[in-house]
């Protein structure tokens, strides 16, 4: 199947639902007029428009069914973009936390400013770190 079939094969399977009822009506419709398969189409066209209803229907029903599964996998790949951000933001902000705790441990003789800005920097990433340990699971 090219990639716009099974993009839409619900609607696909829709009409074909649609046309296999239409087929069986007329079928049972000729079985009871002892009549055979193409004589009930050709002889009832009035009928023929009853049946393509079963297609509009089938069409209907399939359309609804692709507009679900859209949602349900966009809902899906955003799901799977925000776990991928939340383990790369996880990781991103160990390597910070690590990084700023080695700053502090050493001894580089900074101004109090400049020292008070690294251990502010320190604690808001021990926030951030406890901010990503506590998201929701998904």
């Amino acid at each position: 199947m090219t990639p716009t079939q099974t993009s839409y094969k619900e609607v696909f399977y829709g009409i074909a639902f649609g046309l296999g009822a239409a087929a069986l009506d007329t079928l049972i419709d000729a079985r009871q007029a002892e009549e055979s398969f193409f004589a009930g189409i050709t002889s009832h066209p009035g009928m023929l428009l009853y049946r393509m209803l079963f297609v509009v229907y089938g069409l209907l029903l399939g359309w609804l069914l692709w507009t679900n599964n859209q949602r349900e996998r966009g809902l899906r790949s955003a799901m799977e973009q925000l776990r991928k951000f939340h383990h790369e933001y996880e990781a991103q902000g160990i390597v910070l936390h690590a990084n700023l705790q080695m700053l502090l441990t050493k001894d580089l003789r900074l101004p109090a400013e400049a020292e008070a800005l690294l251990r502010n920097a320190y604690e808001k990433s021990r926030e951030l770190q406890a901010l990503a340990k506590d998201r929701p699971e998904i």
